[in-house]
Parts: structure tokens; C-alpha cells; sequence
């Protein structure tokens, strides 16, 4: 596949195209904000936008023609509109996961460079044939997997990195959710979560941002056994002011994921992530024969308790400066001091300066979904899985 090597070295733009970015929501509070911004928005332009339906897609275009003093098209409905317009270079994909095989073959096959946010797929079948399709029209492709470029995991790697604890030897990591996320009750726009064949449980996409982070600080997983527990019957559907909407869906995916194992390099792991607790809880330890790694967010009362934890990192004790690296939380949006330092502003950096692998490549995201699925695996048939 083509490295990115290029377009840092050309003085223009990289013109964006941007499918699933409207006023609000996820791109545009995170992925988008860093792009406006000295230095990135000399590296990069928004061309144009599409979205479902004109209404939408016209007061998006207006909204960053007016952030950008440039005119951004508006496209709705069908793909092909974007992945034909000559004025984009590289389409940001950010649907559904249940659209993701759809939208992101059409762009691959078009020809155009891809940025994608995880999990690239519904499941290991579908990863893989993007990445494959991807890897014939030899088109660059970027993941959004930002949880590697939040302050804590920054600091952590450059400790493991520098042999600053030594040799990791065994390591713990707790996730507990908060109240919003994969719980009883969900927001009508998240009503596809609860369906396990729909790719979106809680193991896949909290899993999956959290199994890139580990393995990308602390190195492959040489093998794994896993426990996969629901203990939520039924998620109950509200709408945007918290009233139920009357619908209800059965919830078959994961509130509780245990998960345990041997790395590559000898250390042992275990994980848990779990949902529909009352306190949320991030703590991170890893032990190497020299010294200690402590990250942790003591704050219990956050609304998600991954995505916006901001957790102290503490070496043999001693808490480190993180101020200098960058935001911890991985959904640091616009209303950050410094939107070039969140995570996303980070992984768009990384990708104007050319270094595939601190960017999540396709080929690293298939490698996760892989764990993934293992992790599926295990738990269903009770068994170990080696790599």
C-alpha cells in the first residue's frame, strides 16, 4: 500500500471531502475543530460535504464555508457524488458502522485516499475485504483510532520506550462505564448498539479503541482467553430530551468483557470493561522489574467514563507532567484551549508528517479486529486463542 510520505512533501492542500459530517456530532466536535486551525489548515482544506438528505447537507456546506472563508459543496445521497468530484483528494468517512462496507468500497474503488473511523466494519469478514480492496488500488488509508494519541497513552509508551521500568512483566487494566454508555437506557441515534451482528457492542468499539491503545504501547497479544457476559435484557429507546420514544430492543452484545492473556514479549495481561455501573473507574497499572506505571482517573462521576476519562499518570509514585504532550481526554473537542494538542489534531499531524504506524493504518486496525474477533471467539467456545 502507498505511504504518505508524499503528500507531507507537496505544498498543497490536501482537499477533504467529508461523508457523515453535519453541524454537530462526532466529527464535527473532534475530527474537524484542528483542521481550521494554524498549523493544519495549511496542510489540509474542506472541499466538500455529504450528507443524507439537501436540507442537511447545505446548512453543513454553509456552516464551514463560513469557518473557512471557502466555498464547501454540498453533496446528499449518493456516494459517487463525492468520490467523482476531482476537487477532493482524501474522503473522511463517518457513518454508521452498519454503512461502513458500503461507503468505504465505493471510495476505494473511485480511486481516493481514506480516512475511516473504527471499527472499518461490522466484523472480521468485512475489515478484511476493505483492506484487501484498499490494498489493490494501493490507496492510502487512515483509521481513527485516537485513543494512542491522548496525553496519558503519549507518555506512558515514551516510559515502556525508554526501558524507564524495565522489562514490562504483568499488567491490569479496568474500564467501567458510565450511565450513557451501553447501559438500559441509549439515545434514539444509538439504538443499533445493543445487536451484537450489528458490530457495535461494547467489546467491539470500546474493546477495540482500548486494544489499540494497549497494543500499541505494550506490543502484540501472543494469545488470549476471554469472557463475555450481558446483563442487560433490553435497552430502553429515549428521544433527544430523555423521554422514551416506546421502542425497545432486545440486547444481546456484552455489558461486562474479562479478558486475559500472554503478550509477545512474556507479560501477562488481563483486561475488564464494563457498562451499567453507577461509578465509572479507569485504572491502568503496569509493572516492569524495574518500576511502576499507574494511570488512573479518580473522578467517578463522569458520564462515560472511557472516552472522556482524563487519567494522572504516576511513575514509581511520582506523578508526571502531561502538559506538554497533549489533551488526555479522547473526545477533547472545539471547545479545547488547544485544539492542535486533542488527540485528533495529534493523529492529523501525524498523518501530514508522514508517519504511518503512530497513525493507525489499515493494515494495524485489521490486526485489532482480528483480537477482536478472537476475543468473540474465546467466549463463545470457552477456549484459548494463540496468534
Amino acid at each position: 500500500m502507498a505511504t504518505p510520505s508524499e503528500s507531507s512533501k507537496t505544498q498543497k492542500p490536501i482537499r477533504l471531502g467529508f461523508i457523515g459530517l453535519s453541524t454537530q456530532g462526532w466529527a464535527a466536535a473532534a475530527l474537524v475543530p484542528p483542521l481550521l486551525q494554524a498549523p493544519l489548515s495549511s496542510h489540509f482544506s474542506i472541499a466538500a460535504v455529504s450528507t443524507t438528505n439537501p436540507v442537511s447537507a447545505e446548512a453543513t456546506a454553509k456552516k464551514y464555508s463560513e469557518l473557512t472563508g471557502a466555498s464547501v459543496k454540498p453533496y446528499h445521497g449518493s456516494v459517487e457524488h463525492m468520490v467523482g468530484d476531482k476537487d477532493v483528494d482524501m474522503v473522511v468517512v463517518s457513518v454508521r458502522v452498519l454503512h461502513h462496507k458500503e461507503v468505504v468500497s465505493k471510495v476505494i474503488e473511485g480511486g481516493k485516499d481514506l480516512f475511516i473511523e473504527w471499527p472499518v466494519g461490522r466484523n472480521l469478514a468485512e475489515t478484511r475485504e476493505i483492506y484487501e480492496a484498499a490494498v489493490r488500488k494501493r490507496i492510502r488509508v487512515i483509521v481513527g483510532l485516537q485513543t494512542r494519541f491522548t496525553g496519558y497513552a503519549l507518555k506512558t509508551k515514551s516510559i515502556i520506550d525508554n526501558d524507564e521500568i524495565g522489562k514490562v512483566v504483568t499488567t491490569s487494566f479496568t474500564v467501567s462505564m458510565g450511565s450513557l454508555a451501553y447501559g438500559p437506557i441509549m439515545p434514539q441515534f444509538y439504538n443499533y448498539l445493543p445487536v451484537t451482528s450489528n458490530g457495535a457492542t461494547l467489546v467491539d468499539i470500546t474493546g477495540g479503541h482500548l486494544l489499540d491503545m494497549f497494543t500499541y504501547i505494550l506490543g502484540p497479544i501472543a494469545s488470549l482467553s476471554a469472557l463475555l457476559q450481558n446483563q442487560i435484557s433490553s435497552v430502553t429507546i429515549v428521544d433527544n430530551d430523555g423521554k422514551p420514544t416506546g421502542e425497545i430492543v432486545p440486547q444481546d452484545g456484552p455489558n461486562q468483557v474479562c479478558i486475559m492473556g500472554v503478550l509477545a514479549s512474556g507479560a501477562v495481561f488481563n483486561i475488564n470493561i464494563q457498562s451499567n455501573v453507577k461509578e465509572t473507574d479507569f485504572n491502568w497499572v503496569i509493572h516492569g522489574e524495574k518500576g511502576t506505571i499507574r494511570i488512573r482517573d479518580d473522578n467517578r462521576a463522569r458520564q462515560i467514563g472511557f472516552y472522556d476519562a482524563t487519567p494522572d499518570v504516576y511513575l514509581n509514585g511520582r506523578k508526571v507532567d502531561l502538559q506538554s504532550i497533549g489533551t488526555s481526554a479522547m473526545n477533547s473537542s472545539v471547545d479545547s484551549k488547544d485544539v492542535q494538542s486533542t488527540p485528533a489534531g495529534l493523529a492529523w499531524q501525524a498523518v501530514v508528517d508522514g508517519k504511518a504506524g503512530e497513525y493507525a493504518t489499515l493494515e494495524q486496525a485489521l490486526k485489532v479486529k482480528e483480537i477482536v474477533a478472537a476475543v468473540h471467539e474465546s467466549a463463545k467456545d470457552g477456549k484459548r486463542i494463540s496468534f
